[in-house]
């Protein structure tokens, strides 16, 4: 009994527990190395701690190798990874010479329509119409940047061809800790136009609201192509002659002042003479609208005047066309 408890002593005796604790450290401090095949960074260097695991703080932020550009990666091969561990002094070496570390670099895009919106805010101060859609062409496109660093565009050249309506120009990108890149754009410029075209199918007959009408934007080419275009503040009132299909464009062809006085019914005529309002009969020879002159035939005499139509079946004459 006296010695067993010896024994728990000696092995409880702080000398026992400290040589344990330096064993346990021993251990902790020569982990082994391991190759990490496959890391994902956003910085713009590889350390070896992007390779390998169970290294301590100071060797692990070594840097080994610059990054791939964003969105890229780079394969490093089995020598290059055993004379990198040799180099720093890393007791690790490749299982065979298949043995590689593939490093990619994590990246945003910066969207097509940023830059477009930059190309044109510097062209129009160059010329370009305010109008004007740009088509871009560039081999910077899909255009990366590291993962979460901020990026901007600073302009190094651009010019503005009105007459050939089309553009040439270079930005700067700076983005994170990557050295800048000139970037060349070029492309041709679109002008555009709003035409009024129909919310829903159209009747003929209808009086048009600005709810029966939707903007449509088209290049100008297109709405000069057009036989008639129209203004919207033109067609709002005004009757629909011929139906029109929703979504088709409604030209100024399509309307007409809401019909007032029909052809071939009985009106009114009115005239002045001598300071006094007087009216007779007559028939319409054609439809007219609110404002517009039409023939008319005089009921009792046949003949024919032109009046201004200005209210429902009714059509002033001038006195100077005054030939009843």
């Amino acid at each position: 009994m006296k010695r067993l408890i010896a024994a728990l002593i000696i092995v409880l005796s702080p000398a026992a527990v400290s040589g344990a604790e330096t064993a346990v450290d021993d251990d902790l401090q020569a982990l082994p190395v391991v190759l990490k095949r496959e890391t994902t960074i956003t910085a713009g260097k590889i350390r070896l701690g992007d390779l390998f695991s169970g290294l301590d703080a100071e060797k692990g932020a070594r840097v080994v190798a610059p990054a791939p550009a964003p969105g890229q990666e780079a394969i490093l091969p089995a020598r290059w990874l055993e004379q990198a561990a040799k180099k720093h002094g890393i007791d690790w070496s490749p299982a065979d010479a298949k043995t590689a570390a593939t490093v990619k670099r994590a990246a945003d895009e910066i969207a097509k329509a940023d830059v477009v919106a930059r190309l044109a805010r510097e062209l129009k101060a160059r010329g370009l119409p305010e109008n004007a859609e740009l088509s871009v062409h560039s081999n910077a496109f899909p255009l990366l940047v590291p993962a979460k660093s901020a990026w901007r565009f600073e302009t190094v050249f651009a010019e503005y061809d009105e007459r050939r309506k089309t553009f040439s120009a270079t930005l700067r990108l700076i983005a994170g800790d990557d050295a800048p890149r000139d970037l060349d754009f070029t492309g041709k410029a679109t002008y555009t136009l709003e035409i009024p075209t129909a919310k829903r199918d159209l009747k003929a007959g209808q009086i048009l609201t600005r709810d029966d009408i939707v903007l449509k934007t088209v290049s100008a080419d297109s709405a000069r192509r057009r036989s008639d275009p129209a203004k919207i503040d033109d067609l709002i009132g005004k009757e629909i002659k011929r139906g029109v299909r929703a979504g088709n464009a409604i030209d100024a062809g399509d309307v007409q002042t809401q019909v007032m006085v029909a052809k071939g019914k009985t009106v009114t005529l009115t005239f002045a003479k001598g300071g006094i309002m007087l009216s007779t009969k007559g028939k319409a020879l054609e439809n007219g609208g609110l404002g517009g002159t039409v023939r008319v035939m005089n009921a009792q005499s046949k003949n024919v005047v032109e009046g201004t139509v200005t209210a429902p079946e009714t059509v002033f004459v001038e006195p100077n066309n005054v030939k009843f």
